[in-house]
């Protein structure tokens, strides 16, 4: 669990951790300003919290949950130091996380995971919710990648949900691998072997402008104050530069021209 609140000061607000627990092999840890930061741009009042593994995994049968809750009016940049790469188990069983996060009343919630890569044989769950007050500010960025290099994929049932004050906001569920039939045709991923997928919630809506194509990627306002940017990729490079390209389209507040600047792993 990783729960942030606001502390006043005679600078202002400034967050902190105020509750970090885990249990293997999922590892929170605060770090310092690393890579990219939408909206927070390495702001010394922020909150920076980074993911590691402590074994190998998610594995066939495992089941991973991680609770986020960004207190009234603080921020929280979430990330992780590595991929995930989901194997398959001895007994073909299914793995799953579940991630729940609630950003309360003038909280700011950034979270830039690395890639989730569903390897061959696995059969993985991916489950994201996320619920916001009618003044949260949000940042989400995942990308999904198919099999390792090389390699056929697994199957992935991918969802994120996101709702405002209890209300629907945007809800996207994908069935991508050999069990989901017509994954690989036109309508769905065709030859890309990578998908993926940004949200972006301005309460005041600026920066939120029309909706726009190009590259396989696909730009789309959710209504005044939001935003969904999808993206596919024949790998994970070009799925992270095309996700880049589209999201410094939205603005310098959410995109760096810069690629590698994107992750906190070092490129």
């Amino acid at each position: 669990m990783v729960h942030t609140l606001a502390e006043p000061t005679a600078r202002g607000p400034v967050s902190r951790v105020a509750r970090l627990r885990a249990q293997a092999p999922l590892v929170p840890r605060p770090t310092g300003a690393s890579g990219f930061e939408p909206y927070v741009r390495r702001d010394p009042s922020a909150v920076r919290v980074t993911l590691s593994t402590g074994a190998a995994g998610p594995i066939g049968g495992d089941h991973y949950e991680l609770e986020v809750v960004v207190g009234a009016g603080s921020t929280l940049v979430l990330r992780e130091v590595s991929a995930t790469l989901v194997l398959p188990g001895p007994h073909g069983d299914t793995s799953r996380t579940l991630v729940r996060v609630r950003v309360e009343e003038g909280a700011t919630f950034v979270w830039v995971p690395e890639p989730l890569i569903v390897a061959h044989r696995c059969s993985h769950e991916h489950d994201v919710r996320i619920d916001l007050s009618a003044d949260s500010r949000l940042f989400v960025r995942e990308e999904l990648v198919l099999g390792r290099h090389g390699e056929p994929p697994g199957d992935l049932r991918a969802q994120l949900r996101v709702r405002r004050e209890g209300a629907p906001l945007m809800a996207q569920s994908l069935q991508l691998g050999p069990g989901a039939d017509g994954y690989a045709g036109a309508a769905v991923l065709g030859p890309h072997r990578g998908v993926g997928t940004a949200v972006v919630v301005e309460p005041d809506g600026h920066g939120i402008g029309a909706a726009s194509t190009q590259d396989a990627t696909a730009t789309m306002p959710l209504d005044r104050t939001a935003l969904q940017v999808s993206a596919l990729g024949e790998d994970a490079l070009q799925l992270r530069r095309r996700m880049d390209a589209a999201l410094a389209g939205c603005g310098p507040a959410w995109g760096s021209p810069t690629a590698d600047r994107w992750s906190a792993v070092p490129r």
